[in-house]
């Protein structure tokens, strides 16, 4: 019997207990008594009463699916009419280099005899063209 008594105090206690948070759950919030919070006029950084609550939101949030569209086409480019470009002038190719026969202080001579003016190792031919001279070689470009 004393056993049996036990038991009931205990389950009476444990009514009481789940019973007293379910009523305590159905009292109002004690955040639902404070004021909602604002800014103080004077000072835009700090509360105008504290504590406070925050607002309740304007409408209810609800989920929306995303929607990712794609970017617009790039517009064709505007085509310019241009007038054609003249011919290029032949630009003439390197010769192979020549021998040189023989040096002065004032340019060489190739095996054929033609002059090439200057001084070490950039010089110029009869027609102007800048030749460099490789050893015993020169090149006219």
């Amino acid at each position: 019997m004393k056993k049996m008594t036990k038991t009931m105090l205990a389950l009476a206690c444990a009514m009481l207990v789940s019973a007293g948070g379910h009523a305590w759950a159905q009292e109002p919030a004690a955040s639902d008594e404070l004021p909602v919070c604002r800014l103080d006029p004077r000072d835009s950084g700090k509360l105008a009463v504290e504590p406070c609550r925050p607002a309740p939101p304007v409408q209810p949030r609800r989920s929306v699916a995303q929607v990712i569209g794609r970017m617009p086409a790039p517009p064709a480019p505007t085509v310019v009419p241009m007038a054609p470009l003249p011919p290029n002038p032949a630009v003439p190719m390197p010769r192979a280099p020549q021998p040189i026969g023989a040096c002065d202080s004032g340019g060489c001579r190739d095996a054929a005899g033609a002059r090439y003016n200057g001084a070490g190792n950039a010089t110029l031919d009869a027609n102007g063209r800048i030749c460099h001279r490789n050893g015993a070689f020169m090149q006219c470009f």
